[in-house]
């Protein structure tokens, strides 16, 4: 248990107030991770003409391609499959940016680590929110979508808001649970990056997993991150999405969170020499 001492008396606080103080730190923290990250989008691309929405670009063209081989080969048109691979890929790049993000947060942040006393979340935080900026910059496509007719705007798609919060509230114990592993276990980012790229084929992103047969709907029905995926894709798309999908990211989220806790407490006094 930690104990948290006033900075005047040097008394113990009580176990209440420094609760309350960590969770205010914790805030501080992120906030300050927020202005770090909006600094680090900044920074990286200084000197283009159109910055982060390079990025975006690279969405839309990735989301084009696939789109015209997914009507060649699994059927539909590009009309019809446009907003489902689009949304499936904006959604996906943020799940993949967690696990990126978290396996170097420590080792890219060495030099802070060995120097101060920063806390651990405020690393986290600027990791999640510089994927989160990044997602905006892509969410940009959806907007176009629906001006150009390609996607219709339902009074549903406000579904996507809580989709979006519980995706990047989970979010925040992936890239605290990798950071940490994989500071010490430095072979654990390249095996989770190329577990990754097996879970693109094996997650409906651009494939509909209502076309496929009953009898392999295990690969859905098992697949976690499917339900991030719907919960925010879904809703975009004019669909509600049904309640065991939040109810197995409701139940995801305080599992993640106590695996993330469990790690934390073992590794964050030695992490200095992890990294």
């Amino acid at each position: 248990m930690v104990q948290v001492f006033d900075a005047t008396t040097g008394a113990p606080m009580p176990r209440t107030s420094g609760a309350l103080w960590l969770g205010l730190r914790t805030l501080r923290n992120l906030r300050k991770g927020l202005t770090w990250a909006w600094l680090d989008t900044v920074c990286q691309y200084r000197r283009s003409r159109i910055g982060p929405l390079w990025e975006t670009v690279n969405v839309l063209v990735m989301t084009l391609g696939i789109t015209v081989v997914s009507a060649a080969v699994i059927g539909g048109t590009v009309t019809e499959l446009i907003g489902y691979v689009g949304l499936g890929i904006v959604v996906w790049t943020a799940i993949t940016s967690f696990a990126a993000e978290g396996g170097s947060t420590f080792v890219r942040n060495r030099e802070y680590i060995l120097a101060t006393n920063l806390s651990i979340d405020y690393y986290v935080g600027r990791a999640i929110f510089r994927t989160f900026i990044t997602f905006c910059h892509h969410f940009v496509l959806y907007f176009v979508a629906v001006a150009v007719g390609l996607v219709a705007l339902t009074p549903v798609a406000l579904l996507a808001v809580p989709g979006v919060l519980l995706l990047f509230v989970n979010g925040y114990w992936m890239v605290t649970l990798l950071a940490l592993l994989c500071a010490r276990f430095r072979d654990l980012e390249l095996i989770v990056r190329n577990l990754l790229q097996l879970a693109f084929f094996v997650t409906p992103v651009f494939w509909d997993y209502r076309n496929i047969a009953k009898e392999r709907m295990f690969i859905v029905d098992y697949n976690v991150l499917f339900y991030f995926l719907e919960i925010v894709r879904a809703p975009l798309l004019g669909e509600a999405p049904p309640a065991s999908h939040y109810a197995v990211v409701l139940v995801t989220t305080p599992i993640g969170f106590l695996l993330a806790y469990l790690v934390y407490r073992r590794m964050r006094r030695r992490l200095a020499f992890f990294v």
